[in-house]
């Protein structure tokens, strides 16, 4: 069996209407890829890891559970007590064009590497056959943490 290891973050999405109907979800660039990968390969063929930072609340708890469910091994999603996931919302125009607004500066995902147990996952790490990150992975980070990566 091979083991892809996939690091990133994962936000809230709110998508609709400010002040108007929103829909709850959640989604990320690294999460999808993790989360199609699970869906379309065997567990016996591929262990797919998510490597993030997630709060303690229940939002954050939601997520782990789906991902779980989706067959994605959250062994080394770390939680932090003092951040929660990051948050977007998508608006929608009357030409169907989509506008980003991001509320993730202080997000867990963004302060993994100062993780006090981020130890434990880089040990992970070094027993992965491929790891993946996005340029978005590396963009969130605080500049000091983009080289320890």
């Amino acid at each position: 069996m091979k083991h892809l290891a996939l690091i990133g973050e994962c936000m809230i999405e709110l998508n609709g209407e400010p002040f108007g109907t929103m829909r709850q979800t959640y989604g990320g660039d690294t999460l999808n890829t993790a989360t199609y990968v699970a869906r379309v390969s065997s567990p016996e063929r591929i262990e797919v890891s998510y490597i993030s930072a997630l709060g303690t609340d229940k939002l954050s708890q939601g997520m782990l559970e789906r991902w779980r469910a989706d067959g994605i091994n959250t062994d080394c999603v770390l939680r932090d007590e003092n951040r929660s996931a990051g948050l977007y919302l998508i608006q929608l125009d009357k030409q169907g064009e989509r506008t980003f607004l991001y509320w993730r500066n202080q997000s867990a995902a963004r302060y993994l590497l100062q993780h006090p147990d981020y130890s434990r996952v880089l040990s992970a790490l070094k027993k992965a056959d491929m790891i993946y990150l996005s340029g978005i992975s590396l963009a969130i980070l605080p500049e000091t943490d983009r080289t320890l990566l």
